[in-house]
C-alpha cells in the first residue's frame, strides 16, 4: 500500500527532472530542441524512471523483473546528481542575476553553459560511481591488545548485500583479495543479503565462492538489518505482516558457503581470541527477538583473553568497551556510500567509517562490499579491510 502512496510523488519527481533536463539540451543546439527529438528522449528517460516501480511490481519472468531492478537501482543515483545539478545550477543563475544585473537574453547563455556542463557532469559522476562500486579495494588497519604474545591477522568484510547488485565474478575477485591476505580469521560483519533471497545471481556459484575463503580459523558471521525476507525499494524495505521474515535459505546459504553465524553467541579461537556475534537491533526488533545487551553477553567471558565482537551496527561502543571487548568489528554505514551522504555521516555514528579507539576497545568500521539502493558509490569505496592484531604479551 506505501508503494502506491509513494508512487504519484516519485512520478511528479520524475517529470519535474525531465522538464529541466530538456530544458538544458534545448538550450545547447536547437535540433534538441525538436519534438522529433524530444519524443526520442522522453521514451527511455520514461522507461529508466519507471523502472524501479515496474521493477517492483513485475514478478515473473524473473529475468525480467532482475533487468528492471538493475537498471531502477542506478536510475535512483541518476535522481540524485540530476537534482543536485539543477539545485546548483540555479543557485548559479540567481548569484549571476543578482550580481552582475544581467538581461534575460544574457541569462540564456548563461543557463545554455550552465546546462551543458551540469549534464556532462552528471554523466560523468554516475559512470564514475558506477564503476567505482565494484572496483574493490584492501584497507589496513594495525592494532595492539594485551594477549599471549604473536600476531593475527583477520580480513572484515561486510555489507555484501546479495541481490540484484550482485556480481558474482565481483564475489570470487573479493574472495580471491582475501586469500590472497592469508588470514587468521575471517569476519563477515552482516548484511549478507539484499532482503530478497530470489534477486541472488548464481547463488550456488556464490555460495561456493565463499566457501573457498581459507583462513586458520574458519569464517564467521553476524546478521544485519537487511538480513530479513522483505520487499525492498530504493534501498528501503517495507515491513509487512508476514510473519514469516526469517528466510530459511539465508541460513541454508551460509551453511553451504562455510559460515558460521554468531547470533549473539561465542566462540573460543585455538589462539584463545573469544569471538562473539550479536544480533542486530533492527532484524530482532522485525522477528520479535530478544537481543543480549553487552554485559549479559560479555560478562561470563574470561576478561584476561582477548574479546572481539562482531556488530553489524556500530552502536553501543561505549558500553561494549565498558563490558570489555577489545576489538568490535562493523559495517553497515557504507561511510555514506554516495555523495554527499558521506560528509554526513560523522552526525550520524561515532565511528561512521574506519578506526576509532574507544576506551581500551579498538573499533573498527568496514565501508563495505556491496551497496544499498543506488548501485554507485561515489566519495566512498567498496573495501575488503586487513587487521592485524598486535598481542602485546
Amino acid at each position: 500500500m506505501l508503494v502506491f502512496i509513494f508512487a504519484p510523488f516519485y512520478i511528479l519527481v520524475n517529470l519535474y527532472l525531465l522538464h529541466w533536463v530538456l530544458r538544458w539540451t534545448g538550450c545547447c543546439h536547437r535540433l534538441f530542441g525538436t519534438r522529433a527529438f524530444r519524443v526520442l528522449f522522453v521514451i527511455p528517460y520514461a522507461f529508466c524512471a519507471l523502472a524501479p516501480l515496474t521493477g517492483f511490481l513485475v514478478r515473473s519472468p524473473a529475468a525480467l523483473r532482475h533487468v528492471l531492478r538493475q537498471i531502477g537501482n542506478y536510475w535512483f543515483g541518476c535522481m540524485l546528481y540530476l537534482g543536485l545539478a539543477i539545485l546548483l545550477v540555479e543557485i548559479g543563475l540567481f548569484v549571476a542575476r543578482r550580481v552582475r544585473h544581467r538581461d534575460f537574453v544574457q541569462m540564456q547563455r548563461v543557463r545554455q553553459v550552465q546546462g551543458g556542463i551540469a549534464l556532462a557532469l552528471v554523466c560523468a559522476v554516475c559512470i564514475y560511481g558506477a564503476v567505482n562500486a565494484h572496483t574493490l579495494r584492501v584497507t589496513d588497519y594495525e592494532v595492539t591488545i594485551e594477549g599471549a604474545g604473536g600476531d593475527m591477522t583477520v580480513a572484515l568484510l561486510a555489507d555484501l548485500h546479495l541481490g540484484y547488485n550482485t556480481d558474482p565474478a565481483y564475489i570470487e575477485q573479493t574472495v580471491q583479495a582475501v586469500n590472497d591476505m592469508q588470514p587468521d580469521l575471517v569476519v563477515i560483519a552482516g548484511d549478507i543479503f539484499d532482503n530478497e533471497y530470489e534477486a541472488i545471481p548464481e547463488p550456488d556459484r556464490i555460495a561456493a565462492a565463499l566457501a573457498s575463503l581459507r583462513s586458520t580459523y574458519g569464517t564467521f558471521a553476524c546478521w544485519g538489518n537487511h538480513d530479513v525476507s522483505e520487499p525492498i525499494l530504493a534501498g528501503f524495505t517495507w515491513d509487512t505482516a508476514d510473519a514469516d521474515k526469517d528466510d530459511p535459505r539465508m541460513t541454508e546459504f551460509l551453511a553451504r558457503a562455510g559460515v558460521s553465524l554468531l547470533a549473539d553467541e561465542e566462540v573460543t579461537l585455538a589462539n584463545g581470541v573469544q569471538l562473539v556475534g550479536r544480533k542486530d537491533p533492527s532484524r530482532s526488533r522485525k522477528l520479535d527477538d530478544a537481543r543480549l545487551t553487552p554485559e549479559q553477553l560479555l560478562g561470563p567471558l574470561d576478561p584476561a583473553q582477548p574479546i572481539f565482537v562482531i556488530d553489524h551496527q556500530p552502536k553501543e561502543l561505549d558500553e561494549l568497551a565498558a563490558a570489555g571487548a577489545d576489538l568490535d568489528l562493523s559495517g553497515h554505514t557504507h561511510n555514506g556510500q554516495v555523495f554527499p551522504g558521506n560528509l554526513l555521516m560523522g552526525l550520524i555514528w561515532d565511528n561512521p567509517c574506519g578506526y576509532l579507539r574507544v576506551g581500551e576497545m579498538h573499533s573498527v568500521v568496514t565501508a563495505g562490499l556491496g551497496v544499498w539502493g543506488p548501485d554507485m558509490r561515489v566519495g566512498t569505496r567498496s573495501e575488503v579491510v586487513r587487521i592485524t592484531v598486535h598481542f602485546d604479551g
